[in-house]
């Protein structure tokens, strides 16, 4: 293994940074056009006026995107955090929802094609036999709807096509990792019926120890399948039928002491936050199950496409964890879900041809989330002889109706004019009740509440477009989101709802698209302001003396910066990406922000890095008539970031550096050694103050240096 973390080193060293949508062959001296939906239809990247970067399935596989945190840091205004399944938080532009609390929604929304992800619990199962992965960066309430008031993120699959097609996976690595996935699809009946299954297994053992009961901590262990059918006897009508499962069970989610506090001194004290050793008497604990179909019709009449997209999706949930993080029996808590949800969109999309195009639906979605907080109280803290639970038990029912329409006016060949409208409704109801410990010294026993709340919204955008040939568009955009309220359902009070209000954007943005030097170089920039009103910001709190995630809203806030992404190919064979972003967030205005009257007014935002950089090559080269060489790098690094609004915990600068080196063959083989974070670098995704012990401080830590090898067979 020495000689392969060497060669891994060396080759990533030689092949330079991070390249996003790079392709895998570069058998044309052009760059690769990308198509994306992002707007509803299929069109060129070049020509969608807005921030959009795609990954197509070429990237994806050069990269070795196996996970969502695997391309979490090469996205210019991205930031993925992916430190346990539930906790999975993405910050575009300065705007993150943390979302362990079950009342909140978050403000990237995330789509599997075309089905929105109702809660984040479900957005960070493995990748594979993707078509592409679209990532459009600010508010998108016109079409996608009220939780994407920082951006959209699509996921499409493969479907199965006339062509029988397979693709197996396999990639072994350090800390045991075993990454495999399989998938084939073709005709059974041909022009008329097709048939894809894939599958992928994601396993690998724990980073951390725990010393006091020997489990090793924050490990994969995912199996997950789809089954996609598609009907289709000509070019006017096609259905398209799929259906996915997925499961988990890891240990993942491990916290660790850098400051001990009032333990400092005594015997319970933890050596070190940076060993990834751990000392306490309950292991993490995070199962999850998740179930989804969906029907999608596609239907050419009229003159334009009559698309439906009916889904169902189901998950289910349960977590438990240490909050002493000693091996003190003190207080533990975890939180169990169950959720269903039930969606249906309806549009019409007009031809691609004449001066006016547009779009235009309604759209319904339904959840019901029942969800138990369990507060394990422990026998050391001394209050009962024996470890003592309580339960804060909710049921909050969604139900969101919108109808929404954008069009296209072409006033010249060269001018043309994007405008769209979409009005929401939206209700939530909650089902409240609490059985506290026997003598409500944590939490008290609280009889069945009943409350609720509805809202509407109007979200508009207006965009000036201007191609100054057809190799140049830029582009003027104005446009409005909202993100929409509830409740603090674990901080209910018999005389609190614990509500907090809708959150509202504005945002301005300008940019340039271009392929230049006869397509062998593409650059697109854009500069945005987006000003927020009640923005809504989550603190892990004690309330009521246990630990609980609760929203408030900010008065105002802004986020303003600039993005460049640029991808060249200066010889056949050899591709160079560079993406950056700059960032400015903060609180304009946030005094009261906490029950002491703190003031974050001129705050940075949470999980907002200043710079965000990342810069790529990958080069392929024949060795003989059949077999190819290919070298890849990856480097990104982003600047500091606060994991709270108050400021007080933070990461510096981060730089990691992953590599590739391979041979393939025109036989549809490949053998790759992969190196990731290779200089292995120890940061943070996590910090925060301890929840019992005074004075005592925690982290979560990334991945160290991870390594293997992958096979790979296509036909």
């Amino acid at each position: 293994m020495h000689v392969l973390k060497r060669a891994l080193l060396c080759s990533a060293v030689c092949v330079g940074g991070a390249g996003v949508a790079a392709p895998a062959l570069a058998q044309s001296a052009e760059l690769e056009e990308i198509i994306v939906t992002a707007q509803k239809r299929a069109e060129s990247i070049q020509d969608v006026p807005i921030s959009v970067s795609a990954l197509s399935a070429e990237a994806i596989r050069d990269q070795g995107i196996g996970r969502i945190e695997d391309f979490a840091t090469s996205l210019p205004s991205v930031y993925i955090d992916m430190r346990e399944l539930r906790g999975t938080s993405i910050s575009i532009r300065g705007i993150v929802s943390e979302t362990n609390n079950p009342g909140v929604d978050q403000g990237v929304g995330v789509y599997v094609d075309g089905v929105y992800m109702g809660r984040p619990t479900t957005i960070n199962n493995s990748l594979y036999d993707l078509e592409r992965i679209e990532v459009l960066r600010g508010p998108q309430g016109t079409l996608y709807g009220k939780n994407t008031i920082a951006g959209a993120i699509n996921f499409i699959t493969r479907k199965p096509g006339d062509e029988l097609r397979g693709d197996i996976s396999a990639s072994y690595g350090n800390y045991e990792a075993i990454r495999a996935s399989a998938s084939i699809s073709g005709p059974v009946v041909p022009g008329k019926f097709y048939v894809g299954v894939s599958g992928g297994i994601d396993r690998r053992d724990g980073l951390v120890k725990n010393l006091l009961t020997g489990t090793d901590l924050d490990d994969v262990d995912s199996l997950s399948g789809r089954l996609t059918a598609v009907y289709s006897e000509n070019e006017d009508f096609e259905l398209v039928a799929r259906v996915d499962a997925s499961r988990d069970r890891t240990n993942s989610g491990s916290i660790d002491i850098t400051d001990n506090g009032d333990l400092t001194g005594t015997p319970l004290a933890d050596a070190s936050g940076w060993d990834r050793q751990v000392v306490q008497n309950r292991d993490t604990v995070q199962n999850r199950d998740t179930f989804g179909a969906s029907g999608e019709i596609n239907w050419s009449l009229g003159g334009g496409k009559l698309t439906s997209i009916t889904a169902y999706r189901e998950f289910q949930w349960y977590n438990l964890a240490d909050n002493d993080y000693t091996a003190l029996d003190l207080l533990a808590s975890g939180i169990s879900e169950d959720q269903n949800q039930f969606s249906q969109e309806l549009r019409f999309a007009s031809p691609d041809s004449g001066p006016l195009t547009y779009v235009f639906g309604v759209y319904y979605f339904h959840q019901r989330l029942e969800t138990n907080s369990a507060a394990v109280i422990g026998a050391d803290l001394g209050i009962y002889p024996e470890a003592v639970t309580g339960n804060i038990l909710a049921t909050i029912k969604s139900e969101s109706i919108a109808g929404f329409g954008q069009a296209v006016y072409r006033v010249t060949d060269q001018f043309s004019i994007t405008a769209g409208l979409r009005y929401t409704w939206e209700k939530k109801d909650v089902i409240h009740s609490q059985n506290g410990d026997p003598f409500g010294l944590l939490l008290a026993t609280m009889p069945e509440r009943r409350f609720g709340r509805s809202e509407d919204d109007f979200s508009p955008s207006l965009s000036l477009n201007y191609k100054w040939n057809d190799k140049v568009l830029t582009y003027a955009t104005v446009s409005r989101g909202f993100k929409s309220g509830g409740y603090n359902v674990f901080s209910v009070t018999p005389t609190d709802d614990a509500e907090y209000e809708p959150e509202f954007v504005t945002s301005y943005e300008i940019g340039l698209k271009s392929d230049l030097l006869d397509n062998r170089l593409r650059f697109n920039a854009s500069a945005y302001y987006l000003r927020y009103k009640d923005l809504q910001v989550n603190q892990l709190e004690l309330v009521g003396g246990l630990p609980q995630f609760q929203t408030s809203n900010a008065a105002r806030a802004r986020s303003k910066g600039v993005e460049l992404e640029l991808t060249a190919r200066p010889v056949n064979g050899f591709d160079v990406t560079v993406n950056y972003s700059y960032l400015d967030a903060k609180f304009l205005d946030y005094a009261g922000a906490t029950p002491g009257g703190d003031d974050f007014t001129g705050n940075t935002m949470v999980k907002a890095p200043k710079h965000n950089i990342s810069v790529g090559a990958q080069y392929e080269a024949p060795l003989t008539d059949t077999l190819s060489l290919t070298l890849r790098g990856d480097l990104t690094h982003r600047s500091r970031i606060f994991f709270g609004p108050d400021n007080d915990y933070s990461q510096g600068d981060v730089t990691l550096l992953n590599g590739r080196i391979g041979i393939g063959s025109e036989q549809g083989w490949s053998l790759f050694l992969w190196g990731r974070n290779l200089t292995n670098k120890d940061y943070a995704l996590y910090r925060d103050d301890g929840v019992i012990i005074g004075g005592q401080a925690v982290q979560s830590l990334s991945a160290p240096r991870t390594y293997g090898v992958e096979a790979r067979f296509k036909f």
